[in-house]
């Protein structure tokens, strides 16, 4: 969700586009939590501004629901990443952030491999800034200047269908 508002509040005219983004985890009860979008007042006061939730969330039975308008542009699915990622399309840009932290270099690499392989050749892998694909695979090629560890697929090791 905080990829779509941050997306509404940058990108001038962004509801005329078509585009999805896809949460995912291996877990149904962490799927099932953020499809209700329904969070405490505490978890809203870990850092959501206040301007933020008058925008984009309701006030409900004492906590906050994300708005219909965010909602509606996040799509949950139950991924395992160290499963065939085939029938989930390609993206534009993937984050993967602090989650390879818990894989052995092996499997990592695996990860990292089918991730950039579900990349649109000009997409962008955006990993956690403990997180590296460096000497783990050559499918990606590191992007500087982003202050967070970000890849591209490298030549020859991305997709090439380039839809969303």
């Amino acid at each position: 969700y905080s990829i779509a508002m941050k997306a509404l509040e940058s990108v001038p005219g962004i509801c005329d586009w078509s585009f999805e983004i896809l949460g995912s985890d291996i877990s149904e009860s962490v799927l099932r939590k953020a499809r209700e979008a329904k969070y405490s007042a505490f978890e809203v006061q870990r850092g959501v501004p206040q301007r933020v939730l008058e925008t984009y969330f309701k006030s409900a039975d004492g906590g906050w629901t994300v708005g219909d308008r965010v909602r509606n542009l996040v799509k949950f699915q139950s991924l395992n990443l160290v499963k065939p990622l085939a029938e989930i399309g390609t993206f534009d840009v993937i984050f993967c952030r602090n989650v390879l932290i818990y894989f052995d270099v092996v499997m990592k690499r695996m990860v990292l491999e089918q991730l950039a392989k579900r990349l649109a050749p000009d997409g962008y892998l955006f990993l956690g800034g403990a997180e590296s694909a460096l000497g783990i695979t050559d499918k990606l090629a590191a992007i500087d200047g982003f202050g967070t560890p970000v890849y591209s697929p490298a030549t020859g090791g991305g997709s090439a269908h380039g839809k969303v």
